[in-house]
């Protein structure tokens, strides 16, 4: 839609003045480091053509992305705004803007996003209010996958690797389970499809994880790539492949169940809180009045790095944050012992 919207706005000498200005630049990362994904590259380069196309639309005719000023983005910001676009988008497109002008030594052109808009209606707002996990909107995710294994057993094997380890759809789809234990079979380290290309190492703590390592490792033993992923598909069409099955013949979907494919990972960081404070998280009701700070915090460090977030303050997207939900809500002292639900190795 960007790109046909730009085509049609867009004198050609204009089109192809942005194409030879952004192309060196799309696969650079925001930090300089490395380069970024194909999926990032292709987002990049519709909105820089859409970006264009509105300011023509808006009255500003730029024909060459080094015009490109302050005035222009302060337009385009509040332009978004009034048409209603989210809040993360628009933190989203700050940054693309950012990136673009910082590649061109065009320095403090993109300022703040508060310096465009309010404050108070421009704030992320990133905190849990209501857990996203499987569990607690009553989808049990052993009985789901029982019911995959009927279906495909790769999609079953993929679904237990993001209940068990928390895995992100791509690195279950892409991981190699012969080559992922390491440290004497108690880490699982992954590499492929993780966030940014950084590897991590998930622990194995239970004789559960450990049977859906050895199933993952006879089912990917019997393709040519050793990868979870079907063995005719490239990881894009086993990424759509995943995402039918699990919404047209599972039924996983928001609408119906409530629950999406991430509330897998959002199931594994509740049970990881939970292992490593026996109490609910703040979401279930946790942590304010029952945990101290300190063993919180703690807590927090280690489900992120299982989680491959860089930030511990992620985490409260996912079981919300210290004494957050205990504001309005009465404390009750209840406490909660870690137990792994009891999984069977198909045979």
């Amino acid at each position: 839609m960007a790109t046909s919207q730009a085509h049609s706005t867009l004198p050609k000498s204009v089109l192809d003045g942005v194409y030879r200005t952004i192309d060196p630049i799309l696969a650079l990362r925001a930090n300089g480091k490395g380069v970024c994904s194909s999926k990032t590259r292709t987002e990049r380069r519709q909105f820089y053509l859409q970006m264009v196309a509105q300011l023509w639309e808006l009255g500003f005719r730029i024909r060459k992305l080094d015009s490109l000023a302050g005035k222009h983005v302060a337009a385009l910001m509040n332009h978004w705004h009034q048409q209603g676009v989210s809040v993360g988008t628009l933190h989203t497109r700050r940054s693309m803007m950012n990136h673009l002008c910082s590649s061109l030594g065009k320095l403090n052109v993109v300022k703040d996003i508060t310096d465009y808009l309010p404050e108070d209606e421009v704030r992320r707002r990133t905190v849990c209010k209501e857990s996203k996990a499987w569990e607690e909107n009553e989808v049990d995710p052993l009985e789901v996958i029982d019911l995959a294994r009927t279906i495909d057993e790769r999609l079953a094997v993929i679904l237990a690797m993001q209940h068990f380890f928390g895995l992100r759809v791509k690195e279950s789809i892409e991981l190699r389970p012969a080559n992922a234990l390491v440290e004497g079979g108690t880490m699982l380290e992954l590499h492929e499809g993780t966030k940014g290309g950084l590897p991590r190492r998930v622990p194995i703590k239970t004789d559960d994880q450990m049977d859906v390592v050895n199933w993952a490792r006879r089912v990917a033993a019997a393709g040519n790539t050793k990868r979870l992923r079907w063995t005719d598909c490239t990881w894009k069409k086993a990424q759509n492949r995943f995402y039918h099955l699990i919404r047209y013949r599972l039924g996983i979907t928001r609408k119906l169940k409530g629950i999406t494919a991430h509330g897998l990972r959002h199931g594994y960081a509740h049970r990881r809180y939970r292992q490593e404070t026996g109490l609910p998280t703040p979401v279930e009701g946790g942590a304010l009045g029952q945990i101290d700070r300190e063993t919180h915090h703690a807590a927090c460090i280690t489900v992120s790095r299982a989680l491959g977030h860089g930030r511990i303050d992620v985490t409260t997207s996912y079981y919300g944050s210290y004494g957050h939900q205990l504001r309005t809500q009465p404390v009750t002292n209840m406490t909660v012992t870690f137990v792994p639900a009891k999984f069977s190795l198909p045979v």
